[in-house]
This record gives C-alpha cells, sequence and structure tokens, in this order.
C-alpha cells in the first residue's frame, strides 16, 4: 500500500535532517573550545582562530535558533491547516523571514570574525543607515507587501490571475515581485505594490467562468440558426446532463449584406474550462467545414 506524503511535509522532514546536522556541528565546537586544553592551547596561540571560533559559535547558534523557531512554527501550522493549497503561501512567507535574519546573522558573525563590536559599528552607521532606509523605502513597501501576500490567501502559488492585459500561473512570489507564467510560456515579473494597488482576478475564487464566442457564416449557410442550436445541444447533451455545461445559447447578433454574425455562450467549472472550449472550437471548425 502507497502512502502519499505531502511535498511540504517532505520538505520540512529534509529541513529537519539538517537541523540536527548543524547542531550537532556546534555542540562539536562549544565543548571542544570550552573543556578541550588542545583546541584552547591552540586558540591562545593563534588570537585569530579564536575570533573565527567564535563567529562560527555565534552564526551557527542563531541558524539553529531561527531554523528551531521556523520548525515549531510549520509544524504547528501544519497539523491545524487543512487546505493543502494555504501551506506553500505559509512555508514561503516564514523561508523569506529565516533568510532574512539568517542574513543579519551572518553579518554580525562576520564583525566578529574581524574582532568588529556590532553595536559600536551598527551605531556609527545610524545616519547612513537612515539615508539608505528613505532612498529604498520603495523597495521595502515591496517586500511589506510581499509578506502579506505571503500570510494571506488572497493569491497561492498555483493561482490562475488576471491583471490589466496579462493573465497567467503563479510559479513565484517573491519579497519584491509575483512571477506569472502566461499561457504562451513567457514569464512576467509584476511588482508586489502593483499587485496590492491594482484591480487583480484571482480565478481560484470563480467557480464557474463564462465562454463565449463571435463567428461568421455566410448568407445561405446549409443549415438554420434553429438547426445550428440543436446541432450545438447534441454536441453537449452529455455535459449538459452532467450539469458540467449551463446557460448553453446561440444566439444571432447581426445580419450584413454576406455574412450573419452568431454568438455562442456557456458556463462552465473553471477547472474543465480549457476542455470545454476545445470542444467548443472543434464543433465550430466542423460546422464550417459542412458543405
Amino acid at each position: 500500500m502507497e502512502t502519499n506524503i505531502s511535498p511540504f511535509k517532505s520538505t520540512e522532514t529534509k529541513k529537519k535532517r539538517i537541523f540536527f546536522l548543524k547542531l550537532f556541528l556546534y555542540l562539536v565546537l562549544f565543548f571542544g573550545s570550552k573543556f578541550s586544553p588542545i583546541v584552547q592551547e591552540f586558540f591562545s596561540n593563534y588570537p585569530g582562530m579564536n575570533s573565527l571560533s567564535k563567529a562560527i559559535l555565534f552564526l551557527l547558534g542563531g541558524n539553529i535558533l531561527i531554523s528551531l523557531g521556523r520548525l515549531i512554527t510549520a509544524r504547528i501550522y501544519l497539523s491545524k491547516a487543512k487546505d493543502e493549497k494555504f501551506h506553500g503561501n505559509f512555508l514561503l512567507g516564514i523561508s523569506w523571514i529565516s533568510n532574512i535574519l539568517n542574513s543579519l546573522v551572518f553579518v554580525i558573525a562576520l564583525m566578529l570574525a574581524f574582532d568588529i563590536h556590532p553595536l559600536e559599528f551598527l551605531t556609527s552607521l545610524t545616519i547612513v543607515a537612515a539615508a539608505i532606509a528613505i532612498l529604498s523605502k520603495d523597495y521595502v513597501n515591496s517586500m511589506i507587501n510581499g509578506l502579506i501576500m505571503m500570510f494571506t490567501d488572497q493569491f497561492s502559488l498555483g493561482d490562475t490571475i488576471r491583471i490589466g492585459e496579462t493573465q497567467g500561473v503563479i510559479e513565484d512570489i517573491t519579497l519584491l515581485n509575483v512571477v506569472v507564467k502566461q499561457e504562451d510560456g513567457h514569464m512576467t515579473i509584476i511588482p508586489n505594490s502593483l499587485i496590492l494597488n491594482t484591480q487583480v482576478t484571482n480565478f481560484k475564487h470563480l467557480d464557474q467562468k463564462k465562454i463565449e464566442f463571435m463567428m461568421e457564416l455566410p448568407i445561405g449557410f446549409k443549415y438554420e440558426v434553429s438547426k445550428i442550436r440543436e446541432l450545438l445541444n447534441q454536441t453537449f447533451s452529455d455535459r449538459l446532463a452532467k450539469k458540467e455545461v449551463s446557460f448553453l445559447n446561440l444566439s444571432l447578433q447581426a445580419i450584413q449584406k454576406e455574412i450573419m454574425i452568431l454568438k455562442v455562450s456557456m458556463e462552465t467549472p473553471v477547472n474543465i474550462a480549457k476542455e470545454v472550449e476545445s470542444e467548443l472550437h472543434l464543433f465550430l471548425i466542423n460546422l464550417l467545414n459542412e458543405k
């Protein structure tokens, strides 16, 4: 009997293994530097290596605490969350927060390795940091918007959205932008600030999709409108019976000198919309090939 394992839970299992490996390395370095006479003598002879050891311990210790917080948060969430669609967003959000914190820990560890006191260094850079914050406020806003999207169910990985003229599937959500894959395979990068400040249609929240198609037929075509309507209903009879297609309608829109314009409309569940559209196109192609 095969057991289906959630990809998110599989990822968390791998992170647990990495966590225990880092914990083992930390304990070896910590107890070696504190209780091993050989290691202590080595550090006394080479002060630079002592600073490097402290930096590595700080880096591993900070990373372990961040990983522990992430693992606990993820475990609590996975045990309570029932909708698998939201797992990716939430775990993506806490992963980005972990990355930001780990980056700060790395910078501080780098200072310790060169015997630079972090507090004094940061205090001396207060004015510069304030100027950088003002100049990069747009990036900060985008990062905040990215975190908002990650921790809400407005958008999720795999959702089909439309923003302006762009429509496609969300491939990735980062702190600065959303990557959308269009039907033609092109990747479009949309800033998070634009996503949250512009009207966006998320088709995940739509149960039904309306399909409309206009077609032109020559005057004096083999079939009258009523006959075409009958053929259309026969083609989709099975789907109509299963309620996979509703509000199926064929109407005459206009009559011109040499052509008449017909409009086909129907509603269908979003998950089978492309399949139904293909069947409609095939029906219309076969109709046009009638002599």
